[in-house]
């Protein structure tokens, strides 16, 4: 195994690996952590909540098992208070070549955006290639109207789908406003039963907490077909697009010690 973008909880499947090359890129990491550092994070996550659980609600690969993506639930409970989150995990096998804190609170950047009964939904197909430089160029406007037929978006910071033109064209101006210099290529893409994955990795320049600095930046769109057009959703870690360097430093030391 060369690299899993994966969190710490799904991270307890590839300590399995016999050899040691599991690799983990996780939120606020510079660079992937080896079979030891992943170890050293799971034991991190148990500490503060003990009762963790991870659950797998989708699990989407493509024909040759290589490439999963796997969309959790991830429950426990920190300090006597219970804690629900949705994670998005990409993991690779084998070689591809062969919330607020009260001591940091962190702001839901997408606070506000709700969705509004006149508002046109999106319409024309986009490929591959015109959806790339609409990321790297932070075209919402063409994002939005380039994915046929969508009739609901979720995504980080969304209790539930919002729909039309101008609300989806307004959560991904937000995300744009939050960071500039996005530079993306196309990675991994997974199809199945009306269901697609597609992954973007590159790099962008992240605004949190007024301290702008390069990082590493993906992205996963998923679309699944239905009966009334097709659902569209986002995944991407906002922690760098809040929150300051130091801010990220405390938070990470504050969970895995």
């Amino acid at each position: 195994m060369k690299v899993s973008r994966l969190l710490p909880a799904l991270a307890a499947a590839v300590l399995s690996v016999q050899d040691g090359t599991a690799r983990l890129w996780d939120s606020g990491l510079e660079t992937p952590r080896d079979w030891a550092g992943i170890r050293s994070q799971i034991e991190g996550v148990l500490k503060p909540a003990p009762d963790y659980v991870f659950v797998p609600e989708t699990v989407t690969s493509n024909p040759d098992g290589r490439v999963v993506f796997i969309e959790a639930l991830n429950t426990g409970t920190v300090k006597g208070k219970p804690v629900s989150f949705k994670t998005m995990h990409w993991l690779v096998l084998g070689d591809p070549a062969a919330g607020k804190d009260p001591a940091n609170p962190l702001r839901n950047l997408f606070e506000g955006i709700t969705a509004s009964a006149t508002d046109p939904a999106p319409a024309i197909p986009l490929p591959p290639r015109i959806r790339q430089l609409a990321w790297n160029r932070e075209a919402a406007g063409i994002l939005v109207a380039g994915v046929d037929g969508t009739a609901t978006l979720l995504g980080p910071g969304l209790t539930e789908p919002i729909s039309g033109r101008r609300a989806m064209t307004a959560y991904l101006d937000r995300l744009f406003g939050a960071v500039r210099d996005v530079a993306l290529e196309p990675r991994a893409t997974v199809s199945a039963d009306g269901t697609e994955y597609r992954e973007w990795v590159g790099t962008a320049v992240a605004l949190g907490g007024a301290d702008p600095r390069p990082i590493s930046f993906s992205l996963v769109e998923r679309t699944v077909k239905t009966a009334t057009g097709t659902a569209w959703s986002l995944h991407f870690d906002t922690l760098d697009l809040v929150a300051s360097v130091q801010t990220v430093k405390e938070l990470r030391a504050r969970i895995f010690g």
